[in-house]
């Protein structure tokens, strides 16, 4: 029996290597873009209304300056809040989430956790805050071909008043 070269056996199994190499090759391709999130590891996403919070955390610091008003439960509010807040924030978002600004962009939706944040820190949840998509497609317009929206100067205070040509004092 005539056994053939390391040379010869490598000519003859590279071709068999080779399609077993791009076999493995889109395996994984194809397991990483059809598999779920949380087989992957991607984190969750979660928005937190920073504009909100920080309303509500005047609100609560409005009590000093009223006179006869419960300094005592504002105090005890407002003790610790940062590090209570980080709590807060990551037991309501759970583990392997990614919390967002809600006044940046993020596409789809996305389930917001400020009233949950704001109930577990004891500060009120009926205060104002502003709405991120107005200003975004007022300032920042994503357009990439047409023309760019129109946009209104904003109008001072007055200004319906003032005639063209006229000085103001």
């Amino acid at each position: 029996m005539n056994e053939p070269s390391t040379k010869e056996l490598a000519k003859l199994l590279a071709p068999f290597l080779a399609v077993t190499a791009l076999v493995a090759f889109t395996a994984v391709v194809l397991f990483l873009r059809f598999a779920s999130p949380t087989m992957t590891g991607s984190p969750s996403i979660v928005t937190f209304d920073v504009l909100r919070y920080a309303n509500a955390q005047r609100a609560v610091a409005s009590a000093f300056l009223k006179s006869g008003a419960d300094h005592v439960s504002a105090n005890e509010a407002l003790l610790n809040l940062s590090e209570r807040t980080r709590n807060a924030i990551a037991e309501s978002a759970g583990p392997n989430t990614l919390v967002v600004l809600k006044q940046s962009v993020v596409q789809g939706a996305t389930r917001d956790i400020t009233e949950e944040v704001l109930t577990k820190l004891g500060l009120p949840t009926s205060v104002p805050t502003a709405d991120a998509v107005a200003y975004t497609l007022d300032v920042a317009p994503t357009q990439m071909f047409g023309p760019p929206p129109a946009r209104k100067p904003a109008k001072l205070p007055g200004e319906d008043s003032v005639k063209s040509g006229e000085v103001l004092p």
